[in-house]
């Protein structure tokens, strides 16, 4: 039998205000990947952390640090592309239309960090 871990009322605050960020987003931007410019409907997107939850529990529902990137997918020529999300966690970012914004704000919050992945 599988036990089912139970999460504590701090992981349920972050993810009740984060579910709440992510609405205010989507009502807020418009819905397009802000690295290469596919809209919904064209392409999957998802919530895109730009410093990883991980590395910063603070800015997790910063939004701020959050944008639209589109997920990995088959292109309209069934040929399949990796998605900006990928990308971004990637050492290919500098690709991406939106690194140079990006990037600033991550120099702003967190310049550790930016020179850990300026060096990539």
């Amino acid at each position: 039998m599988t036990k089912i871990k139970s999460i504590s009322k701090k992981q349920s605050s972050v993810n009740n205000k984060l579910k709440k960020v992510y609405k205010e987003i989507a009502e807020e931007r418009g819905h397009y990947c802000t690295g290469c410019g596919r809209r919904h409907g064209d392409v999957m997107l998802s919530h895109s952390h730009l410093i990883p939850r991980s590395r910063r529990p603070d800015l997790v529902t910063d939004k701020n640090n959050i944008t639209y990137h589109c997920l990995d997918g088959i292109d309209s020529n069934g040929i399949s592309r990796k998605g900006c999300h990928t990308i971004w966690e990637s050492t290919k970012r500098y690709s991406l239309l939106d690194y140079h914004r990006n990037m600033l704000y991550i120099l702003q919050v967190d310049s550790e960090y930016y020179n850990l992945i300026k060096e990539e």
